[in-house]
C-alpha cells in the first residue's frame, strides 16, 4: 500500500472533512475545459447491462439495493442502444458495468466482438467494473483478452470481494490489464432516495461538484441519463421522471444523427441541477463504511 493510500487512512480517523479537502472533495475538474470544447465525444459513458448483483450494499448510490426483480438488460437492447450513441458521437472511456457485471458474461462476450468490429474506433478505452465476486468462464476471458482496448476495473469492498485474488491471477495469468480501487476504505453516502428539502444554494453546488455528473453519464434501456442514480431511480419509480432532464435517444421526434448528438452535448454540459439531485445528499460528505451488506 502506498504512502499516500496510508495517509488516507491515518487522517480519515482523525478529521474526514480535512481527508475529503486534501483529497476528495472534487472541486477542481480537470476534465471541463475539454468537455466543453469537445463537439462530438463523451469522456466518460457508463453502459448498464445489468441489474444483477452479487452483493447488496446497503449504501449503493446507484440504488441496486432496491430492485426486487432484477435483470439482465437483453442483448439486442443494449448492442442497439450502444449503437446508436455511437453512430453520433465518439467515447473516451466505455464503463461496462451492472449491478455486477459478470453475471451477464454472453453479453460482455458480444460487446467484445462488437467493439472489436464497425464500432472500434469509437471508443478509445473499455473499462468492465467489477466487485470481485465472480470468477468469468474461459470463453469470457478470451473475448475480453481479444480487444486489445480492454480491462478490468476491480471496486475493492475487502472481505466482500471474495474472489478478487482468484480473479486477478486469472487476469495475469492472460495479460489483460486491470486495476485495483484501494483507496476508498468509506463511501460517500448518497443517502436513500428520498427527497431531502435543502435549499437550492445546496443542491445546486452539489450538481456542479458531483463526481457523477462529471463521470459516470449513463446508458440504460434506450435512455441516457445524466448520471446512474437518475437512470435507476426514474426506472425503479422512486426519482421523479422529468423527460427534459435525460434523453431517449429511440425518441421517433430525433431524425438524424446530428439531432441526436446535439441533445446528449447539451444534457452532459448542463449547468441547472436535476430533479433527481434533490434526492440526494452527496454534497454533505458524510462518510459511511464501504460495502456493508443489507439482511
Amino acid at each position: 500500500m502506498g504512502i499516500k493510500q496510508n495517509l488516507k487512512r491515518i487522517l480519515l480517523r482523525i478529521n474526514s472533512d480535512l481527508t475529503d479537502l486534501l483529497y476528495r472533495r472534487p472541486y477542481r475538474d480537470a476534465e471541463a475545459g475539454e468537455r466543453k470544447r469537445s463537439k462530438d465525444k463523451l469522456l466518460h459513458l457508463d453502459l448498464v447491462i445489468t441489474e444483477c448483483c452479487t452483493r447488496k450494499c446497503r449504501d449503493c448510490s446507484n440504488l441496486m439495493q432496491y430492485y426486487k426483480s432484477p435483470e439482465n438488460i437483453p442483448d439486442i437492447t443494449v448492442i442497439n442502444d450502444l449503437s446508436r450513441v455511437l453512430d453520433c458521437v465518439r467515447v473516451g472511456e466505455l464503463k461496462v458495468l451492472g449491478g455486477e457485471p459478470f453475471v451477464n458474461q454472453q453479453l460482455i462476450i458480444k460487446l467484445m466482438q462488437f467493439l472489436s468490429a464497425d464500432y472500434a474506433d469509437k471508443v478509445d478505452r473499455i473499462n468492465i467494473i467489477t466487485n470481485g465476486t465472480v470468477i468469468p468462464y474461459d470463453d469470457c476471458i478470451e473475448a475480453i483478452k481479444a480487444n486489445s482496448k480492454a480491462e478490468v476495473t476491480f471496486s475493492n469492498y475487502g472481505l466482500v470481494s471474495c474472489h478478487q485474488d482468484e480473479f486477478v491471477d486469472l487476469l495475469k495469468n492472460n495479460g489483460i490489464p486491470y486495476t485495483i480501487v484501494n483507496g476508498t476504505y468509506t463511501w460517500f453516502d448518497f443517502g436513500r432516495p428520498d427527497k431531502y428539502y435543502e435549499s437550492e444554494e445546496f443542491v445546486q453546488r452539489q450538481y456542479k461538484h458531483c463526481y457523477n455528473r462529471k463521470n459516470c453519464n449513463t446508458l440504460y434501456r434506450g435512455g441516457f441519463y445524466v448520471c446512474p442514480r437518475q437512470a435507476h431511480g426514474i426506472h425503479l419509480e422512486l426519482l421523479p421522471n422529468s423527460e427534459d432532464e435525460y434523453v431517449d435517444i429511440n425518441d421517433f421526434h430525433i431524425t438524424t444523427n446530428d439531432e441526436l448528438r446535439e441533445r446528449i452535448m447539451k444534457l452532459i454540459r448542463r449547468n441547472q441541477h436535476i430533479s433527481a439531485c434533490h434526492y440526494c445528499i452527496y454534497g454533505k460528505y458524510i462518510h459511511v463504511p464501504r460495502g456493508v451488506q443489507q439482511p
